[in-house]
């Protein structure tokens, strides 16, 4: 899994240094991840709004295969199609990613939106304790939007 933005470039602990209350009352620490079975675009709900923090890659480009000389072709390989799409790798890496979040204490809350099935590979792959901070859950496929569109979704969802 390749990891860019926020996170990857100040690591895990990036918000760290903010506030985490308010007039004596705790801010939860909200993370919303809009994924599909590839991708995992990462954002953080602020006084603000919507914040991006960071994309999450699969290793390999969609469409391009690699055929064992180091160079790639485009398009549809039946003997490798499968090991691409269905098999659940990336969604176990973020999951495993989140392990390791949730561990170090960054976040407080999760929000999963994703089509249903790559919602229920969330929901088979996240540990116990992830699990347990996961506030929502929306059954949608977001990810072909644009960012603004994403938001525009989530904010009539996530008003907490």
């Amino acid at each position: 899994m390749k990891l860019s933005g926020t996170l990857a470039e100040k690591g895990i602990h990036a918000f760290d240094a903010e506030p985490h209350t308010s007039q004596g009352h705790d801010i939860p620490r909200i993370w919303l991840i809009v994924a599909d079975r590839e991708h995992a675009i990462l954002f953080r709900k602020t006084g603000l709004g919507l914040e991006r923090i960071a994309d999450a890659k699969t290793g390999h480009s969609k469409g391009k295969h690699d055929d064992g000389k180091g160079t790639g072709f485009h398009g549809y390989d039946p003997k490798t199609a499968h090991k691409h799409h269905g098999d659940g790798d990336f969604v176990q890496k973020m999951a495993a990613w989140l392990d390791t979040a949730e561990r170090e204490h960054v976040f407080d809350r999760l929000v999963l939106v994703a089509a249903p099935r790559t919602l229920g590979d969330f929901r088979e792959a996240l540990s116990k304790n992830v699990f347990a901070r996961v506030a929502a859950e929306v059954d949608k496929d977001l990810m072909k939007l644009p960012e603004t569109q994403i938001k525009d979704h989530l904010k009539d969802i996530i008003w907490f």
